[in-house]
């Protein structure tokens, strides 16, 4: 099997500045060479390729049948290479390029459009995808890399993923204003077990989380009402089913609906929120910004 030539940049450039100007003195002024610096280029290209491209037999430069026929497809060969270097160039310089993300909903719906909108203010032309999903999800979507960033509360995860921590959520009971506890300042699990309560479905983690600790406290509420997501949750809180507990950058969403929020002590309920990815895959440079906004966003303590 014969080896395939392999020929550089420079000898491209060459060879179609000749062809061009059908000049080795021209094409010598346009690539800024010297004349036997030029003709060694030629000549290595030539060999590489297995015959003249060029007729050097007369004073006036042409080209020969093969140099005619491979004139074009250096051309074309030049033009796929530069636009693959502005290709890659503008990628890195964030001036091009895509970045999927997967979040927990609740996540999704509090801050995380405003996140989004700055992040586009600064990088317009990155296409931005965000899968609002349940915290499984987010892991098994990055672990599969159909998405490069998963933003979830912190969890056993594979080895090849990594987690990278932003913040500690401190949770906070969520309530009408006309509920019987809506005037103390603070609520411990023994308040929450004596009324209706209303939580996430017994297959997500924060509610698997909540479970643990009431079981622990010996205050699991008599009646408790289900829902999938957390805005329901807070929108039946509203129409006075019961009170809820929910994240604390939940917070302003739930006032919005017009609840009261409520720090809960004894013992506080608290979960770190984190950026997992894939470890030996390395971030895209979207991803990288992405990151270093997020960090920079939720830079306080706990």
């Amino acid at each position: 099997m014969s080896q395939r030539p392999s020929f550089t940049h420079k000898q491209l450039r060459a060879f179609v500045a000749v062809a061009k100007h059908r000049s080795f003195a021209e094409a010598c002024g346009e690539l800024h060479l010297s004349q036997p610096a030029l003709s060694i280029t030629i000549r290595n290209l030539e060999e590489q390729l297995g015959g003249p491209l060029i007729n050097r037999s007369t004073r006036s430069v042409s080209l020969t049948p093969e140099g005619e026929a491979f004139y074009p497809i250096a051309q074309r060969i030049l033009q796929d290479w530069e636009s693959a270097f502005d290709e890659m160039h503008n990628r890195f310089a964030l001036r091009r390029g895509r970045l999927a993300m997967a979040c927990m909903p609740s996540l999704a719906a509090s801050v995380f459009p405003a996140l989004m909108a700055r992040f586009h203010e600064q990088y317009p032309e990155i296409d931005l995808s965000l899968e609002d999903i349940v915290m499984e999800d987010v892991l098994s979507a990055v672990h599969s890399g159909r998405v490069e960033l998963g933003i979830a509360f912190e969890q056993e995860i594979p080895e090849d993923i990594e987690q990278q921590q932003l913040f500690s959520d401190r949770a906070v009971v969520a309530l009408p204003p006309s509920h019987a506890l809506a005037r103390k300042k603070q609520l411990n699990w023994q308040d929450l077990s004596r009324y209706p309560f209303i939580s996430l479905n017994a297959r997500s983690g924060f509610r698997r989380s909540i479970d643990t600790i009431m079981q622990e406290q010996n205050a699991v509420p008599e009646r408790i009402y289900e829902a999938n997501q957390l805005t329901t949750v807070g929108r039946m809180a509203a129409e006075g089913l019961g009170l809820c507990l929910v994240p604390g950058f939940c917070q302003l969403q739930m006032e919005q609906m017009g609840l009261l929020c409520k720090p809960l002590v004894g013992p506080v309920f608290k979960r770190a929120v984190v950026i997992l990815s894939r470890r030996r895959h390395g971030l895209s440079a979207p991803a990288g910004a992405m990151t270093e906004l997020l960090m920079s966003n939720f830079d306080f303590a706990d």
